[in-house]
């Protein structure tokens, strides 16, 4: 039986158009996942860092993005995330580029030392 409700499968749909290079369709599922899933859960997490990692994109440059696209919202995001799922590579990696100050994907406010320390050891655990 289909059940739409399932954010697995919006999970996997996002996963399908991000390896095909779909990235602004791949946010889009991504997002839809993110709403679904219980918040604080594994899947929340998996979901809000490869929306993430979908919107940094230049391709998602023009695209509308979530309310929590700004600089605080973002820092208290990805720390969400990382809690909820502190071994998975995108968490890791959305959490760096977030304490990175994001590359111009958002206005970033000045970064402390300890926040690029912080970030290098989440670059080294999502490459590991």
């Amino acid at each position: 039986a289909l059940r739409p409700d399932e954010p697995t499968a919006y999970f996997n749909l996002g996963a399908v158009l991000d390896n095909s290079g779909h990235d602004v369709e791949a946010a889009q599922r991504y997002l839809v996942a993110k709403k679904r899933y219980t918040v604080g859960s594994k899947g929340w997490a998996r979901a809000t860092a490869a929306a993430f990692v979908a919107l940094m994109q230049e391709v998602c440059a023009e695209v509308a993005k979530p309310q929590w696209w700004n600089d605080e919202g973002l820092k208290a995001l990805s720390a969400r995330v990382l809690r909820a799922a502190p071994n998975e590579q995108t968490a890791n990696f959305m959490r760096a580029n977030v304490l990175c100050g994001g590359g111009g994907a958002w206005e970033a406010g000045p970064r402390l030392g300890a926040e690029f320390k912080e970030a290098a050891s989440h670059y080294d655990r999502s490459a590991a």
